[in-house]
């Protein structure tokens, strides 16, 4: 428990930091919006630990890790003024229509399954204090994450030069390409398991040929866009502070959400070692040999 809390301190802290240099000179607290849009990301996430404590089911908070940044994005939009901006505008709708998705697929995902061996785990160690270790190993935890990792969304509306159609080709083109990526990706997969033959077999078809996660190659591409948003600023502290996001996303899931999701392939699917050795984690590999 002092692990978590120190490292939920620790997020917290960089936070406040990246806040504090990137508010004006005037250091009231209302002036520190993306300060502001963590507590309501917290408040939130509170929410989602109250609900979970009356399901007895924490991986409700996997479904909201989209809706996640939305609340964060819209507390933006509305403290930072930027609701007649065009960029705010579509930065909102990219996020939104994003996390959107991301919810529906995952809520999709979970129904008829039970909690994730991950929250099972986390609950026979936590015992009878798992309701409230649960608070910050996992909600909180998670807001904070999201909240740095959407620090891109912040610097994209601080972001005040002229909005052309050319900067809106790009980012329309790297958020459609990840978006449908991901999505094509999360498809073919549920596809494939829902064929009783497949059964502890390795999907290398379709998107997943290329990668072993190509899902979760979209979701970085879809974040790019977003740190795209920042760069005609030509505002080097902009700039530098939205690539957070991408890297941070890619950190979590090599650190992570990668080694996690493989180990338990690799006890549950025979060849999936060996199809580890073969193929890349993330970034699509044009030609390897399959695995059968």
């Amino acid at each position: 428990m002092k692990n978590i809390l120190t490292f939920n301190l620790f997020l917290a802290l960089i936070i406040i930091i990246i806040s504090y240099i990137s508010t004006p000179e005037n250091q009231i607290l209302l002036n520190h919006h993306y300060l502001i849009g963590y507590f309501f990301v917290l408040i939130f996430m509170t929410a989602l630990w109250i609900l979970s404590l009356l399901a007895k089911d924490a991986r409700i908070v996997d479904i909201f890790w989209g809706p996640a940044f939305i609340v964060l994005a819209a507390s933006l939009f509305n403290l930072m003024g930027v609701e007649n901006n065009e960029r705010g505008q579509w930065l909102l709708a990219f996020i939104t229509i994003w996390g959107l998705r991301l919810a529906f697929h995952i809520g999709i995902r979970n129904v008829g399954h039970g909690e994730d061996f991950r929250y099972v785990q986390w609950r026979k160690e936590g015992g009878k204090n798992y309701w409230i270790i649960s608070l910050f190993r996992v909600f909180i935890l998670q807001g904070s994450l999201a909240t740095l990792v959407g620090v891109s969304i912040y610097f994209g509306f601080l972001n005040t030069a002229h909005f052309g159609d050319l900067e809106k080709i790009v980012l329309c083109s790297f958020f459609i390409f990840g978006l449908l990526w991901e999505s094509i990706s999360d498809i073919q997969l549920i596809q494939f398991r829902k064929n009783p033959e497949n059964k502890g077999k390795i999907i290398q078809s379709g998107l997943w040929k290329f990668s072993r996660h190509p899902n979760y190659f979209g979701d970085l591409m879809v974040w790019i866009s977003i740190v795209l948003f920042s760069v005609s600023s030509k505002n080097f502290l902009f700039i530098a502070m939205s690539t957070i996001s991408p890297l941070l996303m890619g950190l979590i899931f090599y650190k992570i959400t990668g080694p996690i999701m493989d180990n338990a392939l690799a006890l549950s699917k025979h060849g999936y070692k060996e199809y580890m050795q073969n193929s890349n984690s993330l970034i699509p590999k044009l030609y390897r040999r399959k695995i059968k």
